[in-house]
Parts: C-alpha cells; structure tokens; sequence
C-alpha cells in the first residue's frame, strides 16, 4: 500500500473521530480514540444482528418456497 493510500485511509479514520494526529516535531503519531472505537463497535454490532435477523427470515422464505410443489 503506498503512503498516499495510507494518508488517504488514515484521514477517513480521523474525520471519523476513531483516531487523532498528534504532530511532534517532523513526526506524526495517529492514536486510535478507543471511546470512538467502542461506540462505532455497537453500532455495527447492531447492525449485524439485524442483517442476521433478515437473512435468517429470507432463508426461512426461500425454504418454504422450495417445499412448494
């Protein structure tokens, strides 16, 4: 992965609040916020059990149709 590529996933990180630069002399430090982390956790947390969910209800759909003749 190029350094531009790097820069470019690390700024979506950063303006989604998961991480934050920290610039100290010529260097910089990019710190994941672990608050920030645990928040976006549950919501995709809860957006998988409702993918489950639906999945489950299309699968349990798509059953009963192949049992009809």
């Amino acid at each position: 992965m190029s350094f531009a590529a790097v820069q470019k996933h690390v700024a979506v990180l950063e303006d989604s609040g998961l991480v934050q630069k920290e610039a100290v002399g010529r260097e910089r430090f990019v710190r994941a916020v672990p608050e920030e982390i645990a928040r976006a956790r549950v919501c995709l947390e809860a957006l998988e059990a409702l993918w489950r969910h639906r999945l489950t209800a299309l699968d349990a759909v798509l059953s009963q149709e192949q049992s009809c003749p």
